[in-house]
């Protein structure tokens, strides 16, 4: 099993152009790149069983070869572990110091056979701190094989570039007769490329699993803040009877919308509007949605949702600016804006005409009210 998820690891390191042409040279230096990968892992998982017999060793009282450090044995502690090896009478730990010094010969020669390999390649770019894959893949192609850098990028980016390149790593590239290949080995790395792959897709996995958690929570909450909404609106309903149908229409609306989609930014915005129309004023009289009687202020008659076609968020903007044509005038010469009992002019709102009358302008003064009452009528001429 290990065996086939080196050589699928192996398959997405091995990054080759796609392209019409082939070339033998390029295949067989990416072949031997493959070899080295293998090599690496041979020796990655001796040097793991080596270190597991030392760590018993050490357990049973092998205390002349110091700490384990890093993944091979010191010169100084081989040489203490041959010597060990000629005077011990016991057959177990005698077996034991034997089986660690010929794992770090398979080692050795393992990492022999990794040198023969590498003499057989160009020169591979060993990986410093924040060196990327790309920039070396540039740099290969336009400096060492001269192609222009529109090409070489484009030969580039048809390849998988590795992402994460650790210290120590070893890029190897490729190129003949329009064929580019690249290769990551581990070398003097103390992680293998599989490795931090594995990492990377680990650490999505551990992302995707806290972002769920989080959603979750932000579900739970949304949850309850839709109940203290509906809560609130029924007290507000107890309290304003001469707005229950507004106040219906209300409750209607956030119930749609927590079946929707709970508290979404469009239920955030409508609650922290103003729901307002713009008309002509005989216009909007006659239609019976305004009163607006010579000795008194004007005042909403109907509530209903249709009537107030457009709102302003009062979160971001405090100005309602139209034209004479969509008020359905010629020209705009007079503002009002109802419930005229309610909304003061100068105290709660202003208002403000083009000098061509083309346009007219009603600004929010106090947000608060108008958020408050929800709805205004803005009475034109």
């Amino acid at each position: 099993m290990k065996k086939v998820i080196w050589l699928l690891v192996a398959a997405a390191l091995v990054l080759s152009l796609a392209c019409k042409r082939e070339s033998s040279k390029v295949s067989n230096e990416m072949e031997t790149a493959r070899k080295i990968a293998k090599l690496e892992q041979d020796i990655n998982g001796k040097q793991d069983q080596m270190n597991q017999l030392l760590q018993k060793y050490i357990q049973e009282g092998g205390k002349d070869v110091g700490s384990v450090v890093g993944q091979t044995l010191t010169p100084d502690q081989k040489a203490v572990l041959e010597q060990k090896l000629q005077k011990e009478e016991g057959i177990g730990y005698r077996d034991l110091i034997s089986d660690i010094l010929k794992k770090q010969k398979d080692v050795e020669d393992l990492k022999v056979q990794v040198q023969d390999l590498e003499k057989k390649l160009p020169a591979a770019v060993v990986v410093k701190r924040g060196d990327k894959h790309l920039d070396i893949a540039m740099n290969y192609l336009t400096k060492e094989k001269g192609l222009d850098p529109a090409t070489a990028k484009k030969l580039a980016l048809q390849t998988n570039l590795m992402d994460e390149l650790v210290p120590g790593f070893k890029v190897w590239n490729f190129y003949d007769n329009g064929v580019f290949g690249t290769f990551v080995t581990q070398g003097d790395a103390q992680i293998s490329p599989y490795r931090v792959i594995q990492k990377a897709k680990q650490d999505l996995v551990d992302a995707k699993v806290e972002a769920q958690g989080q959603r979750d929570q932000l579900a739970k909450e949304k949850t309850t803040l839709i109940e203290q909404v509906s809560e609130l609106e029924q007290k507000r309903d107890q309290l304003n009877q001469d707005v229950a149908m507004l106040q219906a229409e209300r409750a209607d609306l956030l119930k749609k919308m927590e079946e929707v989609q709970a508290l979404s930014e469009d239920l955030k915005a409508r609650l922290n509007s103003v729901f307002y129309r713009i008309g002509e004023r005989q216009s909007l009289v006659k239609s019976g949605l305004v009163q607006d009687p010579w000795y008194g202020q004007p005042r909403i008659a109907k509530f209903d949702e249709a009537n107030f076609p457009q709102h302003l968020d009062l979160r971001t903007g405090d100005t309602v600016t139209f034209t004479a044509q969509e008020a359905g005038v010629a020209k705009i010469t007079k503002i009002k804006v109802a419930p005229g009992t309610t909304y003061k002019i100068d105290q709660d709102y202003s208002w403000s005409i083009a000098p061509d009358g083309m346009t007219g302008t009603v600004k929010i003064i106090n947000k608060d009210k108008f958020k408050a009452e929800r709805t205004m009528v803005i009475l034109v001429n």
